[in-house]
């Protein structure tokens, strides 16, 4: 089949265009220029022509970038639905769409319910926990946080629970999903463990041969002051809107996969 991937150049987007490849499909890696035209359903249109499925898989984690506004919302919401009605109109019926497993209030959650409650019924929805595997700016972070003798981190995210899956599991269930004959259900997307960020830090820290690192926790005001820096900065993860997502767990019980068998262990294989 000929696959369209929307976000093709990104962690999973990446991941996914090999898995197609691996297994005999064409992944077409394109997009639209403004990123303001991708809430018109016109504009997907002469992108469909002659795929047999589509995964959006667009997405950031801040509000604003490049001078565009509700960033997230049309990242996430209006986008996608937009594609889907174009979908729609050229008869496309495999359609994969990339959400999160996310709680809170942040406008990054909101724009990925609104997304799905657009798209129910009419795509295969994704929702993945945190994903981990080469290229994945989390997993390089946690990698890196399990390098150093001391851990600082805020209470909120030493504490919240989060269920990996890595990014070749999650990259070959959407492969799995588009040849399916029948259409596939939605797919919490989440490992076979669930701990807490801490705990996770703890077993690469082990895997690295290393011994335990002494955990410090950041006072709460600190904590907000360098999410606010990360807002401005702009340079890496970290914002406020990353610190509202780890005050939330990313964990739920393990479904079946399309893959039909289970899912690897979060550790068995490499983050960087």
């Amino acid at each position: 089949m000929k696959i369209l991937v929307i976000g093709a150049g990104g962690f999973i987007g990446s991941h996914l265009c090999r898995a197609l490849a691996e297994a005999g499909h064409e992944a077409v890696c394109a997009g639209l220029a403004p990123v303001t035209a991708w809430e018109r359903a016109q504009a997907w249109r002469p992108l469909l022509v002659g795929v047999q499925g589509v995964v959006y898989a667009a997405g950031c984690l801040r509000d604003q970038a490049g001078g565009v506004a509700d960033l997230l919302d049309l990242l996430h919401h209006r986008a996608p639905a937009a594609l889907a009605e174009a979908c729609e109109a050229a008869g496309i019926e495999r359609l994969v769409h990339i959400s999160a497993l996310c709680g809170g209030v942040s406008a990054y959650a909101r724009s990925k319910h609104a997304g799905e409650v657009a798209l129910a019924g009419r795509a295969c929805i994704v929702r993945p926990s945190l994903v981990v595997g080469v290229g994945g700016v989390s997993s390089r972070m946690l990698d890196l946080l399990a390098r150093l003798p001391w851990l600082p981190l805020p209470a909120e995210v030493a504490r919240c629970r989060v269920q990996p899956i890595r990014v070749e599991d999650l990259a070959a269930g959407i492969v799995a999903a588009l040849a399916s004959p029948q259409p596939p259900a939605p797919w919490t997307a989440v490992g076979p463990e669930a701990a807490t960020v801490a705990e996770w830090i703890a077993r690469r820290r082990a895997a690295r041969g290393l011994d335990p690192a002494r955990h410090i926790e950041l006072p709460r005001a600190l904590t907000r002051a360098s999410a606010r820096l990360g807002d401005l900065a702009a340079t890496g993860p970290w914002c406020s809107t990353a610190l509202e997502l780890l005050a939330h767990d990313s964990a739920e019980a393990a479904a079946p996969s399309p893959l039909g068998r289970p899912l690897r262990d979060a550790m068995a294989g490499a983050w960087t």
